[in-house]
């Protein structure tokens, strides 16, 4: 999958607890985990969805980047995750729901892109940035 017009400078790409299965308690036999991963000099990313271990989804990740660059910028385990761009950079987080982790990575892209103000009040999405994908993994909440 292609970045839609990226001409990025800079690149966050943090996530909110990125890497922990939402849900904390002993790993049961439902547990559904998810990654993305993104190339740099492609602008492409790929992902990795309801696969039974962090590694399946990482390995489903790289491969459906298809760059040579590919790397995993995060993953999680039931939950959601959002990729988010504006002209200076993406940003990626985790959330136990859609709007969770929507919200955290337009928090995290305005650390690198200022001028990402709510559009206007009431506004779920910041002026001059593009909501690239969410994935939620089957169980999520």
């Amino acid at each position: 999958m292609s970045f839609m017009g990226k001409a990025g400078l800079a690149v966050a790409m943090l996530g909110l607890a990125a890497g922990s299965v939402f849900g904390a308690g002993a790993a049961k036999a439902d547990n559904l985990y998810a990654a993305y991963a993104v190339s740099n000099q492609e602008w492409v990313f790929g992902v990795g969805v309801n696969a039974p271990s962090r590694e399946d989804a990482e390995a489903e990740a790289i491969a459906n980047c298809g760059a040579d660059d590919c790397r995993i910028v995060t993953w999680w385990g039931n939950g959601c995750g959002a990729l988010v761009e504006s002209d200076q950079g993406f940003a990626v987080a985790v959330g136990p729901t859609r709007a969770d982790a929507e919200r955290e990575a337009y928090t995290t892209l305005s650390e690198i892109t200022p001028t990402a103000q709510l559009a206007n009040v009431g506004s779920s999405q910041f002026s001059g940035t593009d909501l690239i994908d969410v994935t939620c993994t089957a169980n999520a909440v």
